[in-house]
């Protein structure tokens, strides 16, 4: 399958150490610069948390929608002419959406979203354990917007092991893992065949 090696994990992740979790089993990684250990995200825990996230920015978005229905409601029992050019009022839609968005973005760049606060996980950069920051973040977010085809992303990522979206570059680490506490990981003990 595209997009895989040989190994069954997704090409451009670090591969995993040979160290298992202590808490959550799950196999541990390295940071490529820091050499730090972290455990990637369910897939499907990783799946709900940007699920959520989603909800979140919808949810906000209408509240922004039905305050913009009331101003144009108001501006039209006034007389006013801008409410009747529908046009202006769509391409408004569009720019508080993308602007939203954006915004969103950077707090999920920054100091985390609700999702990630929910999953108990944290998008991060595969080489240094960083997060996106806000520019960066911002349009992550954007990005992602692009429902139909994130959805396709979100479900492909829950069947793949939890990256963060499409991008190799980060990763959806655990908080809740064992790593993260500050356990150290011990080693996977392979199968015996009888």
């Amino acid at each position: 399958m595209a997009g895989f090696n040989g190994t069954g994990a997704r090409s451009g992740f670090p591969p995993a150490t040979g160290l298992a979790d202590a808490l959550t089993g799950r196999p541990v990684r390295r940071h490529t610069a820091t050499g730090a250990f972290y455990v990637r995200k369910a897939g499907w825990e990783h799946f709900w948390a940007r699920a959520l996230d989603a909800a979140v920015f919808v949810a906000a978005y209408g509240v922004v929608a039905l305050l913009l229905a009331a101003v144009r409601s108001a501006m039209f029992s006034s007389g006013v002419q801008l409410a009747l050019n529908d046009t202006f009022f769509l391409v408004l839609h569009a720019v508080l959406w993308f602007v939203g968005l954006f915004i969103y973005g950077m707090i999920w760049g920054t100091a985390g979203s609700v999702g990630d606060a929910a999953g108990g996980m944290r998008s991060v950069r595969t080489k240094d354990g960083t997060t996106a920051g806000a520019w960066l973040g911002g349009w992550r977010a954007v990005c992602w917007s692009f429902f139909p085809f994130y959805v396709v992303v979100l479900v492909f990522s829950a069947f793949s092991g939890g990256g963060d979206s499409w991008d190799p570059q980060f990763v959806a680490i655990d908080l809740r893992s064992g790593v993260a506490q500050g356990q150290q990981p011990q080693p996977t003990v392979p199968a015996t065949v009888t």
